[in-house]
């Protein structure tokens, strides 16, 4: 089995409350990445709802809605080979809410990792609307009527062309991050999805980091951060 990887990295101008039109553009390249025989397909953090949705992450609607979203993206994989999307997704479980990576392939959805670094200094509040997952936490939960249970915590996920790991934004900041264990747990690829407002001086700062990160845990490293405007940003 050939270890050569494509990796697609796509940034589409998604809008805080529009998780069908959000879709619409993450299925258009969906297509196009399956298309070009991409085998990692990787979109930015909340890539459904958008970031931030702050105080509509409150609502059930809200969640159920882009929670829907989710299914149909998952429905409509089936059809575009065997590239595994990675896509930043809110999940409801027990009363609590978490900012995760889904991992979709083949009309499955493989697992989903939550957001274990939640940031709440400058423009973010994320402890005031998420729980931060939970290193080694590892569960099955099941979304409106979707008929399996889908994996849940900290996970790695194996395929032909190696061990993948996923995390979400704030994540890799840390030098202790999730990042860490899952490479020591045999992670070659780590794919971080980000919504990070542009600041002056982060780019350079980024340049810096994420090298260190990659080389740290001896794993190649993903990373896709949105752009575009965000007034509430």
């Amino acid at each position: 089995m050939s270890r050569i990887i494509r990796v697609g990295i796509a940034n589409p101008d998604s809008e805080v409350g529009r998780p069908k039109g959000n879709t619409n553009q993450l299925l258009l390249y969906a297509n196009q990445m399956a298309e070009r025989g991409v085998t990692i397909g990787v979109f930015p953090e909340l890539a459904i709802s958008s970031y931030s949705g702050e105080d509509l992450v409150q609502w059930k609607l809200f969640i159920d809605k882009q929670t829907a979203e989710l299914l149909r993206f998952t429905e409509e994989s089936r059809n575009l080979g065997g590239t595994v999307y990675v896509l930043g997704v809110i999940v409801a479980d027990e009363g609590h809410l978490y900012n995760c990576a889904a991992v979709v392939q083949k009309g499955r959805i493989l697992g989903f990792v939550p957001k274990q670094k939640l940031p709440s200094y400058g423009v973010f509040d994320e402890w005031r609307t998420f729980t931060p997952g939970i290193p080694g936490e590892n569960k099955n939960i099941r979304l409106l009527n979707w008929k399996r249970y889908i994996p849940f915590g900290d996970l790695s996920f194996s395929f032909p062309f190696g061990k993948m790991a996923v995390e979400v934004c704030e994540d890799i900041w840390s030098p202790d991050g999730p990042a860490r264990a899952r490479s020591y747990d045999g992670a070659e690829i780590v794919v971080n999805i980000s919504a990070s407002p542009w600041r002056a001086g982060v780019i350079g700062t980024k340049r810096e980091m994420l090298p260190t990160r990659s080389a740290d845990n001896a794993c190649v490293l993903v990373y896709v951060n949105r752009s575009g405007a965000q007034d509430a940003l």
